[in-house]
């Protein structure tokens, strides 16, 4: 039996409702979607007179080989329309096909249908704003040589600088962001503005065992002497500020970069059952040996050292579960 569809421009209008952009898309809602009865499977075959490709039926304007023969106006009166709509840029040109709004002889994809010339969107929309990547700048050499006498001193005051003369920016052809510009001569913005500063993520640092051997000779004793040190500007460039993370494979503790063998709380943590396990251990050695205040629990240490660390659970728990109040939650 025959079904009774809608007219083919009321399921176009339909189609067209749900915004998407191919066959594929539409395929997809076909599967996923709730289609009306009277919508065809395959408008194709239902509407074979008034037919014109997937674009039209979707409204993306996209058209197929068979249809490429459509008549647009010349590039030149279409960017004179295009020009009046004030559109500021791709996404604003988005919406308005998505609109309905565009006259049949103007193309949606414009880049496609003009291809001799196309320049950039900016020039189609009238704003002649050119994309960092599409953009013809100076050389690495000659911008960074700029970037230098400016006197700027890290990331930040660059990009401040860049916002403010956006302009004078452009006119010297100088990129507000020469690391995606300049991706195989750019080294960091210590080197762009030629105050030396490298990222760590740039840098070459000594071996392991060389760097160490340096960390130790200063005689520091803590993580926070080690952060003093790294502040006073004295630390050879060449070493990192955050050896843990510099050298993840061989790094054991500060202690151990340091040359004290002191062990921080938080590396102690490792070695110790997690506090919820710990727990229930110690409110049984204080039930057990009459435990009842911290004095009590240094004085049980003293004498069973041995039975401690095989329990895994720390001499000091107060300093390594520093997140829980130890003595409060063993007195319940």
């Amino acid at each position: 039996m025959k079904k009774n569809f809608r007219s083919s421009n009321e399921a176009k209008k339909f189609a067209r409702s749900l915004r998407l952009k191919s066959k594929t898309e539409w395929e997809m809602y076909l599967k996923y979607g709730k289609r009306p009865d009277d919508i065809p499977y395959d408008p194709r075959t239902v509407y074979k007179k008034e037919w014109k490709g997937w674009g039209d039926w979707l409204g993306t304007g996209s058209m197929s080989v068979q249809n490429i023969h459509k008549q647009f106006r010349s590039f030149d009166e279409a960017k004179k329309f295009v020009h009046k709509l004030g559109l500021k840029n791709q996404k604003e040109w988005r919406e308005y096909l998505k609109s309905g709004k565009r006259p049949a002889d103007i193309p949606a994809n414009p880049d496609g249908t003009y291809k001799k010339e196309w320049k950039n969107m900016g020039d189609w929309l009238g704003t002649g704003y050119v994309a960092n990547s599409k953009r013809e700048y100076r050389t690495f050499k000659d911008a960074k040589r700029f970037a230098c006498r400016q006197g700027l001193k890290g990331q930040s005051e660059w990009v401040e600088y860049a916002k403010k003369n956006k302009k004078l920016l452009e006119k010297l052809k100088i990129p507000a962001h020469p690391a995606g510009f300049y991706k195989n001569e750019f080294l960091g913005y210590g080197d762009w503005l030629g105050t030396g500063n490298i990222q760590n993520n740039q840098r070459i640092f000594w071996p392991f065992e060389k760097a160490r051997r340096f960390a130790r000779k200063l005689g520091l004793k803590t993580l926070i002497e080690w952060k003093q040190y790294c502040k006073s500007g004295k630390l050879p460039k060449s070493i990192p500020t955050n050896p843990n993370r510099t050298y993840k494979k061989e790094w054991k503790s500060t202690g151990d970069w340091l040359g004290n063998d002191k062990i921080t709380n938080q590396e102690k943590s490792k070695n110790f059952l997690p506090y919820r396990k710990a727990h229930p251990i110690f409110r049984e050695l204080k039930k057990k040996y009459g435990l009842k205040n911290r004095n009590d629990w240094t004085r049980f240490v003293r004498m069973n050292k041995i039975l401690v660390e095989k329990l895994q659970i720390p001499t000091e728990p107060w300093a390594v579960y520093t997140k829980e109040k130890v003595w409060k939650r063993m007195k319940k």
